[in-house]
């Protein structure tokens, strides 16, 4: 995966994008997160092909394709908005490399590998062409390697088996070195054309190079047309059933029906025997590369196209039909695949399906409902702590009544189903914390008990924040900024930013505070806004600023924004210096005494700045994924942090080590410290198990 690029969205719809994937002929691919917490994979048109009308009918066929087809052979759907101004569309994160990826990073596989490939394959051909279908661009970047068998992805240029031929005389669109003859003579290409490209794929995966591969462009389109395939080094089984898929007269190929069990040597209708095999296994997963999709006109060379085959792409999906229905449940991923990603950070969404729906589809149908005036319970649990740098992590055990490492108490919250900000009172006594299911909570941590109030589901995830007075709840909520009443739940006054048009336009990606409460910064894509938060009047709008973190330091006087980051004078609003004009950062903040900034990278690593004299004094590093949120102890002397990998890490900052490493049971979305500085709390993205609302954990500071 790559680091977003500075003119990329951070949301697509309610899915927050982490990185990307690649990018094709029809789009960008990134790799998202949804409101639930899953790995997603995000299609985005690109802007200048969805205003033609060719290519909307290729998407909106898309649509229809991956509906037909449905999640076993190939990504499940999850979302889709076709009448965007960007089309997008959603499938489940299928982990595993392409096999393109796969052969040029390792070798071609084995022959036994490659007939089990082979059969999975053509099961997910033969699927598809039950729908009716033709994939019509068959090829090794278009084949995951799951760790539960191959997943055929890209139904951008799949049609209907009896429609006409959308393309003009004598233009084909698709991948040439695994095109069928049909196809590059721009005839009728049927299911025969995805056996020959099925061929194609498998000497591509036993060999290491397309069967007709050539110097030019022109010469491997005469190779398809009138020479065999070279299938040198091959023999047996496998050469005789490659060498039928690639038969030149599509009548001469065998039927797709009774490739998976020829494949996988079992009897099929014309008595042919042998013994089943089990599926590939996953090869070592190299790096992702980019993608290529190739329009080819019939008898001339495009001027500097490459041969042989391009740079594979990640992954492609499809998605549901345009009436846009409520996704489905996104089902939990097997015993053996890497662990789901914990629910994201605050962020923004469109219009359509609602973020409490996905939220539940997320969660596998689990119910999340927000509690409305009702005790809260707190329970002594077995989360835990470890001191010093041995790297050994406490585990956090609900209701075990035990603790281990440093001995620090662990101590469990129930009450929102997921946390979005969190808060010490300022007499350490009282907690309070934004949930992402439309609640206020409350508590008195010594009495253990606490209640809440409702103030309404927000649509999607997005930032949420206390005034320094506690009085007051500050959430974005699409394309404006809501205060609400923390005591009574009342709607107190609205911040408008500018109105939706384009995809993102409006939505605020960061919230920051002055420490008197007196001014409301947001962050947009269209740079950042400035409120006064008593009269809601708006002072200013500052350009050139997009989507990133935003604090004040706690004497007010100045502030950290955005990309590219820099460092502002306030209330002047001057620009004192860039910080970083290259990387994105997710979250900073600054230390009590104004002059340290903790600022946290997409790599997991987290950068201390000193805001006096304008150097880097130390990188810390320790999380295995991306930090959420970080706080100062009030004496400024250690930092927490809390990240997605399921930890919460106290680090000295002055020498840079971890000092403490607090493990739970999912990923952290916020931190706060007591202003005792004893205690520790630990907002979750979500609870334990489905359903489950332990979301808060307290720790005792070593």
């Amino acid at each position: 995966m790559d680091a977003l690029k500075p003119d990329d969205p951070q949301w697509v719809g309610p899915y927050r994008l982490d990185g990307r994937l690649g990018a094709g002929g029809m789009g960008q691919v990134f790799l998202g997160t949804s409101p639930g917490g899953r790995k997603v994979a995000v299609k985005v048109i690109r802007p200048e092909l969805a205003a033609t009308p060719q290519f909307r009918a290729r998407f909106a066929r898309e649509v229809e394709a991956a509906r037909r087809v449905g999640g076993f052979h190939t990504p499940q759907v999850v979302d889709a908005d076709p009448q965007a101004e960007s089309p997008w569309l959603v499938t489940a994160f299928v982990p595993g490399p392409t096999l393109h990826q796969v052969v040029t990073g390792r070798g071609p596989l084995e022959a036994d590998a490659v007939l089990r490939l082979g059969a999975g394959l053509a099961e997910g051909l033969a699927a598809i062409h039950t729908c009716d279908l033709v994939h019509r661009d068959l090829k090794p970047g278009n084949v995951i390697l799951a760790d539960d068998g191959p997943r055929i992805i890209d139904f951008g240029i799949a049609r209907a088996v009896d429609a006409s031929s959308l393309t003009e005389t004598g233009t084909v669109i698709g991948t040439y070195a695994y095109m069928s003859p049909e196809q590059i003579r721009a005839d009728r290409a049927g299911p025969a054309s995805d056996v020959f490209a099925l061929g194609s794929v498998l000497a591509f995966a036993a060999t290491g190079h397309s069967p007709f591969d050539a110097p030019d462009l022109v010469e491997v389109v005469q190779r398809i047309l009138d020479h065999p395939p070279v299938l040198d080094g091959l023999d047996g089984e496998l050469h005789a059933l490659l060498t039928a898929c690639l038969a030149k007269d599509p009548a001469e190929r065998p039927s797709v029906a009774d490739l998976p069990a020829r494949f996988a040597g079992r009897p099929t209708s014309g008595g042919r025997s042998g013994t089943a095999v089990r599926p590939p296994a996953v090869p070592e997963r190299p790096p992702l590369p980019a993608t290529e999709e190739q329009t080819l006109r019939v008898g001339a060379a495009p001027e500097g196209t490459r041969t042989g085959t391009p740079p594979e792409q990640t992954l492609l999906m499809a998605c549901p039909g345009q009436s846009r229905p409520a996704p489905p449940a996104i089902p939990q991923p097997p015993a053996h695949a890497p662990d789901w990603p914990a629910p994201p950070a605050p962020g923004a969404g469109t219009d359509g399906v609602t973020r409490r729906g996905l939220l539940i589809a997320g969660l596998a149908g689990a119910a999340v409902a927000a509690a409305i005036g009702v005790p809260l319970y707190l329970r002594e649990g077995g989360d835990s702590g470890t001191s010093g740098d041995s790297g050994n992590s406490g585990n956090s055990t609900s209701g075990s009544g035990s603790s281990s490492g440093s001995g620090a108490d662990g101590v469990v919250l129930e009450g929102p189903s997921g946390v979005q900000a969190l808060t010490f009172g300022a007499d350490a006594r009282t907690l309070l914390a934004s949930g992402d299911d439309g609640g206020i909570w409350r508590w008195d941590v010594p009495a253990k008990r606490g209640t809440s109030t409702r103030v309404g589901i927000p649509p999607y995830l997005q930032p949420a924040l206390f005034t320094p007075d506690f009085k007051l709840l500050v959430r974005a909520e699409k394309n404006k900024v809501i205060s609400w009443d923390v005591a009574s739940g009342r709607m107190v006054k609205t911040f408008d930013g500018p109105p939706t048009g384009k995809a993102q336009e409006g939505f605020v990606h960061s919230l920051a505070l002055s420490p008197d409460g007196e001014t409301l910064v947001a962050g947009l894509s269209e740079g950042l806004y400035v409120w006064d938060l008593a009269s809601g009047r708006q002072l200013d709008i500052i350009e050139g600023q997009y989507s990133g973190p935003l604090a004040f330091s706690p004497d007010g006087k100045l502030l950290v924004s955005a990309f590219p980051l820099k460092l502002w004078e306030m209330p002047s609003r001057r620009a004192l210096v860039t910080i970083d004009e290259h990387t994105s950062h997710r979250i900073a903040v600054f230390s009590p005494d104004n002059q340290l900034l903790a600022i946290a990278q997409l790599d997991g690593t987290i950068r201390l700045w000193n805001a006096a004299t304008r150097q880097d004094v130390v990188t810390l590093k320790g999380h295995k994924d991306w930090v959420n949120a970080l706080a100062f102890h009030p004496s400024g002397r250690t930092l927490a942090s809390a990240g997605r990998d399921e930890t919460a890490r106290l680090w000295d900052t002055a020498t840079g080590k971890s000092t403490a490493t607090f493990t739970c049971p999912n990923s952290l979305e916020a931190v706060a410290f007591s202003p005792d500085g004893k205690t520790l709390a630990a907002g979750l993205g979500s609870g334990s198990s489905p359903g489950t609302k332990d979301t808060v954990r307290l720790f005792a500071v070593p």
